[in-house]
């Protein structure tokens, strides 16, 4: 999930843009150099993607046995920053060329995107509303319903349908995609000013993620009072990093090559990071009076040791030559199916553990039945991508018929 920094548009070969000047020196082993794109896909783009894609769904059926050993329990980053560089980084691969050539046909494709997206959302949520709402009448999940955010639609369900179409009332679990909907719909202005000078964007986002994180800027929640869990304005910085990296890796251009001071502190910030998750050697909440978004660990404000950490590990992975052998390892084929159709992916997998949310807060699951239903949810997501595939491979061939 943390590992999930790589992503694709489209067919073509992008090598990882943080890596570009490491695989273009003859004496550095991190990497091959890239194929050219008529080769095919890089393995790596869809494979790490689909990593993301299973820890989101082991981390969304929260107390099983597998929860443990997912990549939130080995650093302060977790499925939420992988998923929205991954996000960035697509977006930049996508959209970016298309952008210098037609800045208005590329901001029309962006903002198809973020309405299909969108669709998606209140597709999943009005199912998962009826599964909560099935459990909460019929098998007494009250404490779930209470920790999902189902009691608005109990008192106020007309006040909180119109929440929901608005996006400002979210349940637990389902409130990655409004973010990520609402990157999307801003990229054509990220591209506006990254077609200038991408260390421009960056600067610009570091100054959003700033001032959001002093003066607690965010978008409101409603009917429910308080703000979006994950706040946009501080988010934005880690999709516009992507973005960059994606911008970068378009252009066949380095977006941060291969430093050893680089790679060194890098390593020591993700052993420190790790040091400090599995040993609990001090309150990681309380590091005095410093800005939250500083210092502290609230996953919603995207705090800066959350952010260094996702940027660390995306690093030292993306130089790491096993990675590659790995991604292209036939019998994990099966994670790069789950890459490659991510959205349908993630939708089912959100539905499926929301499904056995319920189900294991009305009955008792034992060991060999929570193992079977966290095996059967993954099957499943893999007959879904493996259907799609089909589909997308007899069209191909009709189209080639003709």
């Amino acid at each position: 999930m943390n590992h999930a920094f790589i992503s694709a548009s489209g067919g073509a070969v992008y090598p990882c843009p943080i890596v570009t000047s490491a695989m273009n020196r003859r004496d550095n082993l991190a990497m091959p150099h890239p194929a050219p794109q008529s080769a095919g896909r890089d393995p790596r783009l869809d494979f790490f993607r689909g990593v993301a894609l299973v820890m989101i769904f082991i981390n969304h059926v929260p107390g099983n046995f597998l929860e443990g050993i997912t990549s939130k329990n080995f650093g302060f980053s977790d499925a939420a920053e992988a998923f929205v560089l991954m996000s960035g980084m697509s977006a930049g691969l996508a959209y970016s060329s298309a952008y210098e050539r037609d800045a208005m046909m590329a901001t029309g494709r962006i903002l198809r995107r973020a309405r299909h997206l969108y669709g998606v959302h209140l597709a999943t949520t009005v199912i998962a509303v009826a599964i909560l709402m099935t459990g909460h009448h019929f098998l007494a999940t009250d404490t779930l319903s209470d920790r999902v955010n189902l009691g608005s639609y109990l008192d106020a369900p007309w006040k909180t349908a119109a929440g929901f179409v608005a996006m400002t009332h979210q349940l637990g679990y389902f409130n990655i995609l409004p973010l990520y909907i609402v990157l999307i719909a801003a990229t054509p202005i990220f591209l506006a000013i990254a077609s200038i000078s991408r260390p421009a964007l960056i600067a610009v986002s570091v100054g959003i993620w700033g001032m959001a994180g002093c003066f607690n800027i965010n978008l409101p929640n409603f009917p429910a009072e308080g703000m979006w869990f994950l706040n946009p304005f501080s988010w934005q910085l880690i999709f516009c990093i992507g973005l960059c990296a994606g911008m970068a890796s378009k252009k066949q251009e380095s977006f941060v090559g291969y430093n050893p001071t680089l790679m060194a502190a890098s390593l020591a910030y993700l052993a420190f990071s790790l040091f400090v998750i599995e040993g609990q050697h001090y309150e990681l909440t309380n590091w005095g009076d410093h800005p939250a978004f500083l210092v502290g660990f609230d996953k919603g404000i995207l705090p800066l040791p959350r952010l260094l950490h996702i940027l660390a590990l995306a690093y030292v992975v993306s130089q790491l030559p096993a990675c590659g052998r790995i991604a292209a390892n036939a019998r994990l084929g099966a994670l790069t199916l789950l890459g490659k159709h991510g959205l349908a992916v993630f939708a089912w997998g959100s539905l499926i553990s929301i499904a056995l949310q319920v189900l294991r807060e009305a009955y008792p699951f034992p060991l060999l039945l929570e193992a079977a239903a966290i095996v059967a949810g993954l099957t499943a997501q893999y007959l879904v991508a493996e259907r799609l595939q089909n589909s997308k491979l007899s069209a191909r061939l009709a189209t080639q018929a003709t």
